[in-house]
């Protein structure tokens, strides 16, 4: 399949009509900075200061960005009411807040069939984003494969981008609301769709605003956890925090602080269900377990991830999906494993998730 060319919202799942589009992850930008597919000294040999100066940079880029986003719905470009070939990037895939022409044609038995290495996700690890998207794959049995960083031949030069049978999808928006009627076998409800949205542009921003102010947990992921450098850690992360967050909330006007307000309304939609799609999760379900889920499967003790829970209500709700979803972050562990390949000489860091694997088996809908 050659990759789709794409123009407007056709699909069931509407584009989002934010101003950004997809956000650029603070974990994600940080990933490289977090030892990400490398060795635990990976932030060590680096500064802390350079990790917050990371963020700042990525934040105000953004910030030229979005302002380039608006003057080009000004000139009628993409996201505007008159759409033009801006909505999609020379290579033919779909920009970022783009949905996809048509949806995908494929079921979801025919999905996992495709195997792992034409089922690839470029990615961080630490990216709730990406995470969503692990989550999402690992619950259903989608066979795949992860390579850490952009795609490197590709015009998108963000995180996540999801290539199926050759057909790139990029946005981690996109990438959810395009797979999730192949997953289910049905078009999303109204409210599914309204909980999509303010998942992706409400309460994941949130989230990352508190993990970043929070020194405990950015010692914890970055192993600096005694020292000078816990030291500076305590000193900067109020500050990154700040900043962060002050930027968030002009980028996301509809954002609010504390995320358990996001959870709580969460708790009040499950009712007496044991997950929000009903008996068994779904994809709203996987989009807020994938949000804190990896930071929880690196360091075991999150900070913000546990007052999250606690205080949304949202504890036995997180048990349940412990016990259904694969760890999302167990593709380092599972390079050991004789199911998982190295592609050792072109990408050390790549690993190959085949239909037989560990993580795979564990999901409810991969046939015994």
């Amino acid at each position: 399949a050659a990759v789709m060319a794409v123009a407007g919202p056709t699909g069931p799942w509407p584009a989002p009509q934010h101003p950004c589009g997809e956000r650029a992850s603070v974990s994600a930008a940080a990933a490289p900075l977090l030892g990400e597919g490398r060795s635990s000294a990976g932030l060590g040999a680096r500064s802390v200061l350079g990790a917050a100066a990371l963020a700042c940079s990525l934040a105000c880029r953004r910030s030229v960005r979005l302002a380039r986003g608006r003057g080009c719905r000004e000139l009628g470009g993409r996201r505007g009411p008159g759409r033009t070939c801006s909505a999609v990037l020379p290579d033919g895939t779909n920009e970022e807040g783009e949905a996809l022409t048509a949806p995908l044609n494929f079921t979801r038995d025919e999905f996992a069939a495709f195997g792992s290495q034409r089922v690839i996700l470029y990615q961080q690890d630490l990216s709730p984003p990406c995470a969503k998207i692990r989550a999402l794959l690992l619950y259903y049995g989608i066979p795949f494969m992860t390579i850490p960083g952009r795609h490197p031949t590709s015009e998108y030069k963000k995180i996540p981008v999801l290539e199926i049978n050759g057909l790139q999808i990029n946005d981690s928006h996109i990438i959810m609301t395009s797979l999730a009627p192949v997953l289910t076998g049905r078009l999303p409800t109204e409210e599914e769709i309204a909980w999509s949205e303010k998942l992706t542009f409400e309460f994941l921003p949130a989230f990352e605003v508190e993990l970043a102010g929070d020194g405990n947990d950015i010692a914890a992921l970055t192993e600096m956890t005694q020292g000078f450098r816990r030291f500076i850690i305590d000193l900067v992360t109020p500050v990154l925090g700040a900043f962060i967050g002050a930027v968030f909330r002009s980028r996301y006007p509809k954002m609010k602080l504390p995320s358990s307000i996001y959870g709580k309304e969460f708790r009040q939609a499950l009712g007496d269900k044991p997950f929000f799609h009903g008996d068994q999760p779904g994809p709203i379900d996987l989009s807020v377990y994938g949000t804190y889920c990896a930071f929880i499967d690196k360091i075991g003790n999150c900070r913000s991830a546990a007052r999250f829970l606690q205080d949304s209500g949202l504890e036995s709700w997180d048990s349940r999906m412990r016990e259904v979803v694969p760890p999302v972050n167990d593709r380092m562990q599972f390079a050991k494993t004789r199911t998982a390949r190295f592609n050792i000489f072109t990408d050390p860091e790549s690993i190959l998730f085949g239909k037989e694997d560990e993580l795979v088996k564990k999901s409810p809908f991969t046939k015994k």
